[in-house]
């Protein structure tokens, strides 16, 4: 952050658990560096977050100050709308690269992956599991039987 030109953070984290450790962390460590590091806006964004809570991460960021937005790998691209600078990523291969290319769409900016380029080979799947296969059907389909459409 500190050494990076101007630009805003997005972070992308498993689940909102991991978002507000996430947020949690960051705030902490700026606390603790006071006034030695230029502001860093630390912003959570995910479903059950409070609308105006949400609203924030398109507030635009305060002249000298950074924004970080900490979302959930899935879900809408709205976390990455404006402002994007500096990424954190961690997801199926074709997910990363399709994130790293918002880092700079809308000014100059730069993807930093949380992994090796190792781990990206070898222990990311190349593209994600459809949602399909991921879901558990199991309530709809007890649903449709009760209906009496199956």
């Amino acid at each position: 952050h500190v050494t990076q030109p101007p630009g805003d953070i997005l972070v992308f984290l498993t689940g909102q658990e991991e978002i507000e450790a996430c947020v949690e962390l960051l705030q902490e460590r700026c606390r603790r560096l006071g006034s030695r590091l230029a502001e860093l806006l630390v912003l959570p964004i995910y479903a059950n977050l409070p609308s105006d809570m949400q609203a924030r991460i398109f507030q635009p960021t305060p002249p000298g100050a950074r924004k970080v937005r900490a979302g959930p790998l899935r879900g809408g691209g709205g976390a990455s709308r404006e402002g994007r600078g500096l990424r954190g990523d961690g997801d199926p291969q074709a997910s990363a690269n399709q994130r790293a290319g918002r880092a700079g769409r809308v000014a100059p900016g730069k993807c930093f992956r949380l992994y090796t380029a190792w781990a990206f080979q070898h222990e990311l799947e190349e593209t994600p599991v459809p949602e399909i296969q991921r879901a558990d059907l199991g309530s709809l389909v007890l649903l449709l039987k009760s209906l009496g459409e199956m």
